[in-house]
């Protein structure tokens, strides 16, 4: 884009421009993928006095310049070259008392700390006053060599309340604290005291034998000892005894061939030549559950009340059954 000689951007007229000059010492970002360290720069932003600068739009402005990190914000002061004095900039109406102080000249020199929300909280609420520190040897190099003016003394030479706030020396450097001195320790002249130590001295509290006869458990064990030894024992069987019961032992067998059977394996029944079933009907469901088993078609040939006879229905096969009722129904 093509700018007018002077730098000023062409959608502002020249009669309104007024030039920032930012400087952003150098800072590490804390951004969402790791701490990231910028070197120091230098930025120019142009403001337009016919509309109103507020800190937000400053902000905005310095977003497209540099980076920082979520948990970081700007801290803006205003550098006064000459005098080496610095206030800070918190509210939108130091913005328009800086535009309108500096109107002549056009030009503003701010610095631009990177610091994290947390301590620009606690500064901002602090009734103390700080400095930051970017007039220092550290800072942004602004003071120039052979400066020695005060910032103080442009407060009071203007004429303005240096209480009021973005007005005057808000934020003189305080002169540097004198570090306690360290004394030298004097190791040979040391001494450890030894401390007594009992760690693995047994100790006993109380004798366990006398606690235990005064607790009567030597008395109780004694008098359970005792009755052990005059209980009387159970007598065990001899082999005499033994044989003489063996001898007496009559064989049973609970098994009686002409005894009908009135139960049967439903799963597979018994098809054996001699095996009684409990009627006609349980013989009939026998057979037609051994044909199911066996895996071959019974053709029934001749099935009453008292008879029947059966044989398997492919050609040429020899089984046949045939069974008959008893006297006794079975």
């Amino acid at each position: 884009m093509d700018w007018p000689s002077n730098g000023c951007p062409i959608w502002i007229d020249p009669g309104n421009a007024f030039r920032l000059v930012v400087k952003v010492p150098k800072y590490v970002a804390d951004g969402e993928y790791g701490l990231l360290e910028i070197t120091d720069q230098e930025h120019e932003l142009w403001v337009d006095t016919s509309q109103e600068y507020s800190v937000a739009k400053f902000n905005d402005d310095m977003a497209s310049k540099i980076i920082w990190g979520p948990s970081q914000t700007l801290a803006v002061w205003v550098v006064d070259a000459d005098t080496l004095s610095e206030w800070k900039i918190r509210r939108d109406e130091h913005f328009q008392q800086l535009i309108k102080d500096r109107y002549n000249d056009r030009l503003a020199v701010l610095v631009v700390e990177v610091v994290s929300k947390h301590d620009h909280t606690a500064n901002a609420t602090s009734s103390v006053r700080s400095c930051s520190g970017v007039t220092s040897e550290h800072g942004s190099g602004v003071a120039a060599a052979g400066q020695g003016k005060q910032g103080t003394g442009n407060a009071e030479s203007s004429g303005v309340n240096v209480n009021v706030e973005g007005s005057g020396d808000t934020c003189s450097s305080p002169p540097p604290v004198v570090a306690d001195e360290a004394v030298e320790v004097d190791w040979a002249e040391l001494t450890i005291l030894q401390q007594a130590s009992d760690d693995g001295e047994a100790k006993e509290a109380a004798d366990e034998a006398r606690v235990y006869e005064a607790m009567g458990f030597k008395a109780a064990d004694e008098r359970a000892e005792e009755a052990a030894r005059e209980s009387v024992p159970i007598p065990t069987m001899t082999a005499e005894m033994q044989e003489d019961m063996a001898e007496a032992e009559v064989p049973v067998d609970d098994h009686v061939d002409l005894e009908p059977m009135f139960d049967w394996d439903r799963d597979n029944p018994d098809m054996t030549v001699g095996v009684s079933y409990p009627c006609m009907t349980d013989f009939r469901l026998a057979v037609r559950q051994h044909a199911i088993v066996k895996e071959f078609e019974l053709a029934t040939v001749h099935s009453d009340k008292e008879r029947f006879r059966g044989e398997c229905a492919s050609l040429g096969c020899p089984w046949i059954i045939r069974a008959r009722t008893q006297h006794d129904g079975s």
